[in-house]
């Protein structure tokens, strides 16, 4: 069976939020918007409760995914991830009902089950642990399952965890404005467009794209470049 990889999130404070339907349009149309141009074998849906599910190709495609989606949401608005790499099984005999995406009848999808399912549980179980413990900004965590360790080996999976802790710290750094900023450069906008959008020069894009955000930007499309080759 392919290595596939399962991306769980959950709503962070969830419980918290003043108007959860409204919350909910934000989170389903945020994860729609990131998953644009992305190798998904499932695109985001939400399942029970605070909870989304999505399935990609590739572990490139998944950490973008979640990027984005961070990146995309407003402030007062956060996920947390849980990414697992494994195999997956599907079983015709038992069918969900994905949530009709805007302007789209429902689609139905076989139900999943298998080892990456149980890594990105694992993996969301995990991030939950080690941002309730004393890193607060820690919202992705990857987990491969021990059948695949093959592919990845225990010292692999900490490089991409403290890449992610990386990552996640950056964004936390960022303000909302920077974070629109760089979701759209990462999503194709052109400096002008996202100049004209924010009512700032072209120049400042510029500069914040050399500066504050150049790190964030360069890794993402250095993953980007990876999983399109």
């Amino acid at each position: 069976m392919t290595l596939r990889y399962s991306v769980i999130a959950d709503i962070v404070g969830s419980r918290t939020l003043t108007n959860r339907a409204d919350a909910q349009r934000i989170f389903e149309a945020v994860l729609e918007r990131a998953s644009e141009g992305l190798a998904l074998l499932q695109a985001p849906y939400p399942t029970v409760g605070d909870e989304f599910q999505a399935v990609a190709y590739t572990l490139e495609d998944a950490l973008l995914l979640t990027l984005r989606a961070q990146l995309l949401l407003p402030p007062q608005l956060q996920l947390r991830f849980g990414i697992g790499a494994g195999r997956i099984e599907e079983f015709a005999s038992g069918v969900h009902r994905q949530a009709p995406a805007r302007g789209r009848g429902a689609e139905s999808a076989a139900l999943q089950d298998g080892s990456a399912w149980w890594a990105a549980r694992a993996a969301i179980n995990r991030a939950h642990d080690v941002q309730d413990a004393s890193n607060p900004f820690i919202r992705t965590w990857f987990m491969a399952h021990a059948s695949v360790e093959s592919e990845f080996s225990s010292h692999c999976q900490t490089c991409i965890n403290a890449m992610l802790s990386l990552r996640d710290h950056s964004i936390l750094k960022l303000s909302a404005r920077h974070r629109r900023i760089t979701a759209s450069l990462l999503l194709g906008k052109t400096q002008v467009e996202i100049a004209r959008v924010e009512k700032l020069s072209q120049q400042a894009i510029s500069d914040f794209a050399r500066g504050t955000g150049a790190g964030l930007i360069q890794s993402s499309l250095i993953i980007a470049e990876a999983a399109r080759a």
